[in-house]
């Protein structure tokens, strides 16, 4: 039998001394940060988004925070850039499967943004708002927002290409930014309206036919 071995706080019944907790690094602890953020900002506005405000949430220190994103316009401009990033890259993602038709295609990028628009996750609609409006008064923003607008037109505009093969690349960049700017419409009147629109699967079919009827329309 081997030996066994009690302990003055084992008879004792004392509990452990915990492991002390593990320290974050950049690769788990920026993703976590952003997140935070990205809430806070869809929820608050720019009111209040502060770094204290988003350490507090994130459950780290200020100085913590400040690590990683050493100014308020840095935290903010890394925020809006993820998200961006994160949905231009799902809607570049169904752009561009060969495994579908161009129309399919098309319709599969309105279905995620309507699931955007109207699921349970962050608030893109609000989110998007609090950058337009920012954009009229900080001037990084504005920028930001440019090239996200830019992004989405390009986007569009090779996928109305395929659509519309006969179409001159300028048209094609014509229509995109028509869609694009049904696009912007859409967020604005979906989170102003919230659950007041009569029908939100009726609306999302009709918006499919007004994308595929701008494409498609011949020159």
């Amino acid at each position: 039998m081997k030996d066994l071995k009690f302990t003055s706080d084992g008879i004792r019944g004392a509990n452990p001394v915990p492991e002390p907790k593990r320290r974050g690094n950049r690769t788990t602890r920026v993703p976590e940060i952003l997140e935070v953020a990205i809430s806070v900002f869809a929820a608050e506005g720019y009111v209040g988004f502060t770094q204290r405000r988003i350490a507090n949430d994130a459950g780290i220190q200020l100085r913590t925070l400040q690590h990683y994103f050493g100014t308020h316009e840095q935290l903010l401009r890394s925020a809006i850039q993820e998200l961006a990033r994160r949905y231009i890259a799902g809607y570049r993602e169904l752009a561009k499967d060969n495994a579908r038709s161009p129309e399919d295609r098309l319709e599969r990028i309105v279905d995620q943004l309507f699931d955007l628009l109207t699921g349970p996750q962050i608030n893109a609609g609000a989110f998007a708002l609090h950058c337009w409006s920012l954009a009229e008064h900080k001037p990084f923003v504005h920028d930001l927002m440019a090239e996200i607008q830019s992004e989405l037109i390009d986007l569009f505009a090779g996928l109305v290409a395929k659509l519309n093969p006969s179409l001159p690349s300028a048209e094609c960049a014509l229509r995109a930014e028509l869609i694009v700017s049904h696009l912007h419409g859409l967020v604005v009147f979906i989170r102003l309206r919230e659950n007041n629109v009569a029908d939100l699967g009726a609306f999302r079919i009709a918006t499919k036919a007004v994308w595929k009827a701008l494409s498609k329309a011949p020159h």
